[in-house]
């Protein structure tokens, strides 16, 4: 019982926090010295992105309607176009080194460089501004995603307020934007729980724990980019990748 209710915890946690999910998966591989867990446990781990799914859908359950409306439409589905593409082609060639150790080192401290220059004092824009420009640029960003030590919502939000977006646009264009491509992934993925049959009592726990833990990871990085303390997920992903090397 106890792994599930781990692993929820670091999946809803790190899902949303900018601290990179996939990152946190290779580290725990190097932490408890199992270079399978990442296959092993994949059709877990669906499940547990489609608690976090559902905690977007909990959270901006009244931002959601947005996506009805033309213009932002357009760009979501620009941005996840982008996305997906680069996401191809970063994991058809480089997947095989995403479990070397210095290459999570080297993401982690990109990620730690981009939240420690994240731009403070944000325009006054919001989402009814957005151009295209905007989307194909914020597409390409959340396209390095995949990289494990790349915070998809730390990219993300830091680039939408380098381009002049409120932060609370930001915030939930950062994560709006995600939810075709958490979709997506599961979409591609589940096959592989019906097939190992996952719905059992331990797996309810993590699937429980990663939804509540995603909630409140939410609630937390929203007050943390109004309070403008971004740069202590920095400090974070320095340590991080410090111990990533030291194991």
């Amino acid at each position: 019982m106890k792994e599930p209710i781990i692993f929820g915890l670091v999946q809803g946690l790190t899902e949303f926090l900018p601290i990179s999910s996939s990152g946190h998966l290779y580290f725990l591989e190097r932490l408890f010295q199992k270079p399978d867990i990442n296959k092993d446990l994949l059709p877990f781990f669906v499940l547990l992105h489609m608690a976090t799914l559902l905690s977007i859908g909990v959270f901006f359950f009244k931002e959601i309607k947005l996506l009805f409306t033309k213009k932002l439409l357009l760009h979501i589905f620009i941005i996840t176009a982008i996305t997906g593409i680069f996401g191809i082609i970063i994991e058809f060639y480089l997947d095989n080194f995403f479990g070397n150790k210095y290459l999570l080192t080297v993401c982690f401290l990109i990620n730690a460089a981009v939240l420690f220059n994240i731009k403070v004092n944000s325009g006054g824009r919001t989402w009814e501004s957005m151009k295209l420009k905007d989307s194909f640029i914020i597409g390409i960003l959340q396209g390095f995603s995949p990289f494990p030590g790349i915070s998809r919502s730390g990219i993300t939000i830091a680039g939408l307020l380098k381009k002049g977006f409120t932060k609370k646009d930001a915030f939930n264009l950062s994560f709006l934007m995600a939810i075709p491509v958490i979709l997506g992934a599961v979409i591609l993925k589940f096959r592989e729980i019906a097939v190992n049959n996952l719905f059992t009592l331990n797996v309810l726990v993590g699937f429980v724990f990663a939804f509540v833990s995603g909630l409140l990871a939410l609630k937390l990085l929203k007050k943390i980019i109004i309070l403008e303390k971004m740069k202590f997920f920095a400090y974070y992903c320095l340590l991080i990748s410090i111990g990533n090397l030291v194991i």
